[in-house]
C-alpha cells in the first residue's frame, strides 16, 4: 500500500509540473506585457498614422474593397488606440527611469489629428465633428494632466515637449475644422440653409467669368493648354463643388440672358472637345475630393503644414541637445529602448510632415489653387513663382484622377452563373453572403466621346432645348424626338445585312424606329422597368451582330457603348440601389426571377437570348412580360440599318445616364468620390462644364431670382470668391 500511495504521489507531481510550467510561461508574458505594453502600443499608433498617410491617397484611384477594408480598419483603430493609450498613462507608475513614457503623452494628441490625405473616412464622419471637438478638448485636458501629475524627469523636455503639444493640439484642431467644413456640404446638413442664399448669390457673380473664360479657351483653340484649364478649374472651383453638392439649383446655369449663347456649338466643332472637358471633369472632381475628404482642401493647410514641420524639426533637436552630453556620450538617466522610440517619434513626426508636403504636391490639385489665389490677391509673388515651378516640374497632366472603370452588370449572364453556383454558394447565399459578379472596364474613348455627341446634338438641335433637358421624369423623349430629326437617320456606306431585310432608307428605319419606341412604352414605363427593358433589348441586338459581322468603325463604336451603359445602368441601378423605391425593388425582384425560371430551361445564355429574340414556340414567353416585349422591341429595331439602330438604342442610354446623374442625388455622388469614383458623377459635372439648364421642376416660384438687369451689371464684375 505504501509503494501503492508513493507511485500516486509521483503521477501528481508529474501531471502538476507541465501546469507549474505554463503558467510560469504565462506569467512571464503577461509581466513583459504590463511592462511593454505602452511602449508597443505606441508604435502601432505611429504604425497606423504611417499606413493612413501613404494609402489613403489611392482609394480615390482605385476601386478595391481590400484597400477600403484596411483603411476602415486602420481609420477607426487609429483613434481608438491613441485615446486607450492616453488613458493607460494615468495609471503610469512614475519609475523615473520610465519618465520618457510621459514625454510621449503630446504625440498622442499629434496622431489623434490625423493625417492629411485622410480627415474623414465618409461623408458620415464628417457629422461627427462635434464629438472630435469634445474629444480635443478632453484629450488635451488629460495629456496635461497626465504630464503635469507624473512628470519627474528632466526640466530640459519640458520645451520639446510643449512644442509637441502645441502641434497636437493644432493638428487635432485642424482636423475638426476640416470636418465642419465638409459636413456644412453634405447633403442633410443642418448648415445647409446658410449656404444656399450666399452661394446663389454669388453663383450669379462668378458665373459669367467661368463660361466667358471657357468660351476663350474654346475659340483660341487652348484646350490642350493645360494651366489654363487648372486656371479654370480652380476659379471656378466653388461653383462645381456649390452645383454638385445642389446648393444651387441647376437651371440656374442658364438665365434668361443667355450668357453662354454659342458656347455648346464652338465645343461641338472643337476638335479636343472630349480631351477638354473630361479632363475638366476629372480637375473639378479631384478638388471637390480633397475638400470633402482631406485636409487638403483648404488654405489653411498650406500655413499649418510648414508650421508644424519646424516645430517638430525644433522639437528633435532639443531632444538631442538634452539627451547628449558635451562630450557626445548619451545619458544614462532613462532607458535605451525608451530613448530609440522616442527618437522614432520624433524622427517620424519630422517624417510625416514632409511627406505630407510632398504628397501635397502629388496627389492633389490644391497647389494650383494657392497658386490661383496668390495670383489673384497679387501678393507673395516669390512664394507663388516656386510653387508654380515645383507644380510644372511635376508634369500632371495625363495623369487620371480617378479610377477610370466602368462596373458592368449583365442580369442574364449573372443569373447564369447563379444557376451554375456548387452547394456550398448556394448555401452562402441563403445566409445573405453572394458573390459579387460585377467586372469592371476601363472607361474608353468611344463612350466618352458617343455621350459627349450626344448630349451637344440633343443642346444644339432644337431651339427649345430647355425642354429637351427637363429630368423631372424619365420619358425617353431624346429618343423620341430623335426619329423626327433629319441628322439622326443617315444612309452609312456600309450596306445593310441580308439577314436584317432592305431597310436601309431612312423612311423604312424611322417608321421601325417609331414602332419599337411604341411596343417598349419609353414615355409611359418606370425608370426601372425601362432600363431591365432596354438591357434585355440591347442583348439580343447585341447576338444579332456577331451573327452578320457588323465590323464598320461607327457601328462598333456605338455598339461597344451601348453595351458598356447597358450594364453600367443594370450596375447602378441594381447593385447600388440608384433610383429605386419599393415599386423599382420588385420590378428588380421579377425580372430575376423570370430571367431564373427561362435559363432553367435551356443551356446557356446565348441560347436564352436566341429563344428570345426567335419567339420560340416551345416557350410560351406571354408568360415573361418583359422578355415578351423586349422580343417584340428588339423584332422592330433588326429591321433598320445597323447605324440607325445602334444610334437609337446608344441615345436611350445615354438619356437614362443622364437622368441618373441629375436625380440619384448628391450623398450618392460625394459618397463615391471616395471609391474610385463613378462615371455617372463625370457625367453630371459635364451639366456643369456645358452650362445645360436641367431642369427637375417646372412649377412657379413664391421668390423669383432676381431681375434680367441686375445681371447685366453682375456680369461687369468677377470678384474672387471665398473658400
Amino acid at each position: 500500500m505504501r509503494v501503492l500511495r508513493d507511485c500516486q504521489g509521483c503521477i501528481r507531481a508529474a501531471q502538476s509540473y507541465p501546469a507549474t510550467a505554463q503558467h510560469r510561461a504565462l506569467a512571464r508574458v503577461q509581466q513583459l506585457w504590463i511592462e511593454w505594453e505602452i511602449q508597443c502600443l505606441v508604435l502601432v499608433s505611429f504604425s497606423l498614422q504611417a499606413f493612413l498617410l501613404f494609402t489613403a491617397g489611392f482609394r480615390k484611384r482605385h476601386r478595391s474593397r481590400v484597400l477600403s477594408g484596411l483603411l476602415w480598419l486602420a481609420y477607426l483603430s487609429a483613434d481608438s488606440v491613441a485615446v486607450f493609450v492616453l488613458g493607460r498613462l494615468t495609471l503610469h507608475t512614475g519609475d523615473p527611469r520610465h519618465q520618457l513614457v510621459i514625454f510621449w503623452a503630446p504625440f498622442l494628441l499629434l496622431h489623434l489629428g490625423g493625417q492629411e490625405t485622410i480627415a474623414a473616412f465618409s461623408m458620415e464622419d464628417c457629422a461627427l465633428w462635434k464629438r472630435h471637438l469634445l474629444n480635443l478638448a478632453t484629450q488635451s485636458t488629460l495629456a496635461v494632466y497626465v504630464v503635469g501629475k507624473q512628470w519627474r524627469g528632466d526640466k530640459r523636455l519640458v520645451f520639446p515637449m510643449l512644442l509637441m503639444f502645441v502641434c497636437g493640439v493644432g493638428k487635432y484642431a485642424e482636423r475638426t475644422w476640416d470636418l465642419r467644413r465638409a459636413g456644412s456640404r453634405a447633403p442633410g446638413s443642418s448648415s445647409i440653409a446658410g449656404h444656399v442664399t450666399g452661394a446663389r448669390r454669388e453663383f450669379e457673380r462668378e458665373v459669367f467669368w467661368y463660361y466667358d473664360r471657357l468660351n476663350d479657351i474654346v475659340a483660341k483653340k487652348l484646350q490642350l493648354h493645360f494651366e489654363l484649364v487648372m486656371e479654370l478649374a480652380t476659379r471656378g472651383f466653388q461653383l462645381s463643388l456649390d452645383f454638385l453638392m445642389e446648393v444651387i439649383p441647376a437651371k440656374s446655369l442658364r438665365p434668361e440672358t443667355d450668357w453662354n449663347e454659342g458656347l455648346v456649338a464652338r465645343i461641338k466643332s472643337s476638335e479636343n472637345r472630349a480631351d477638354l472637358v473630361y479632363k475638366l471633369a476629372e480637375v473639378h472632381l479631384s478638388l471637390i475630393y480633397d475638400y470633402l475628404y482631406t485636409k487638403f482642401g483648404g488654405f489653411l493647410g498650406v500655413l499649418h503644414r510648414p508650421t508644424t514641420f519646424v516645430l517638430t524639426s525644433i522639437a528633435l533637436s532639443l531632444f538631442l541637445v538634452v539627451l547628449i552630453d558635451q562630450k557626445g556620450t548619451p545619458t544614462s538617466s532613462y532607458y535605451g529602448n525608451d530613448i530609440t522610440i522616442s527618437y522614432i517619434l520624433l524622427v517620424g513626426a519630422v517624417a510625416l510632415e514632409i511627406s505630407s508636403i510632398f504628397m501635397w504636391f502629388m496627389s492633389s490639385y490644391w497647389p494650383y489653387m494657392t497658386i490661383s489665389y496668390l495670383q489673384h490677391r497679387g501678393r507673395h509673388k516669390a512664394f507663388r513663382t516656386m510653387l508654380l515651378i515645383i507644380v510644372r516640374r511635376l508634369g500632371r497632366e495625363r495623369r487620371v484622377e480617378w479610377s477610370g472603370k466602368l462596373p458592368q452588370y449583365n442580369m442574364i449572364s449573372v443569373c447564369n452563373r447563379e444557376n451554375q453556383a456548387g452547394p456550398l454558394e448556394k448555401m452562402m447565399r441563403c445566409v445573405g453572403i453572394e458573390r459579387d459578379y460585377t467586372t469592371h472596364v476601363v472607361v474608353s474613348p468611344e463612350v466618352k466621346k458617343v455621350l459627349l455627341d450626344q448630349l451637344l446634338e440633343i443642346a444644339t438641335s432644337t431651339s427649345s432645348a430647355a425642354e429637351e433637358l427637363d429630368f423631372a421624369n424619365f420619358r425617353g423623349q431624346w429618343a423620341r424626338n430623335g426619329v423626327g430629326w433629319p441628322w439622326f437617320f443617315e444612309n452609312e456606306a456600309d450596306p445593310p445585312c441580308s439577314s436584317e431585310g432592305a431597310a436601309d432608307q431612312p423612311s423604312s428605319s424611322g417608321s421601325a424606329a417609331q414602332d419599337a419606341l411604341q411596343i417598349s412604352a419609353i414615355q409611359d414605363l418606370d425608370f426601372v422597368s425601362s432600363a431591365i427593358l432596354w438591357h434585355f433589348v440591347t442583348d439580343i441586338c447585341l447576338l444579332a451582330s456577331q451573327a452578320v459581322h457588323e465590323a464598320t468603325g461607327g457601328i462598333s463604336r456605338l455598339r461597344r457603348s451601348s453595351e458598356e451603359l447597358s450594364n453600367y445602368i443594370m450596375y447602378l441601378v441594381v447593385k447600388c440601389n440608384v433610383m429605386l423605391g419599393s415599386d423599382g425593388h420588385y420590378v428588380v425582384k421579377v425580372a430575376r426571377r423570370d430571367v431564373m425560371l427561362f435559363l432553367g430551361m435551356v443551356v446557356d445564355r446565348k441560347e436564352f437570348i436566341q429563344k428570345v429574340s426567335d419567339g420560340d414556340p416551345d416557350v410560351n414567353l406571354k408568360e415573361f412580360p418583359a422578355l415578351d416585349r423586349a422580343h417584340r422591341v428588339s423584332s422592330e429595331l433588326l429591321k433598320m440599318h445597323a447605324h440607325n439602330r445602334w444610334k437609337l438604342i446608344a441615345l436611350v442610354w445615354v438619356e437614362m445616364l443622364c437622368y441618373v446623374a441629375h436625380n440619384c442625388g448628391a450623398g450618392f455622388h460625394a459618397k463615391h468620390l471616395s471609391t474610385g469614383g463613378e462615371f455617372v458623377t463625370h457625367v453630371k459635372m459635364l451639366f456643369f462644364i456645358l452650362g445645360f439648364p436641367l431642369r427637375g421642376h417646372s412649377k412657379e416660384q413664391l421668390f423669383p431670382s432676381e431681375e434680367i438687369e441686375e445681371r447685366k451689371f453682375l456680369k461687369s464684375s468677377h470678384p474672387w470668391r471665398r473658400g
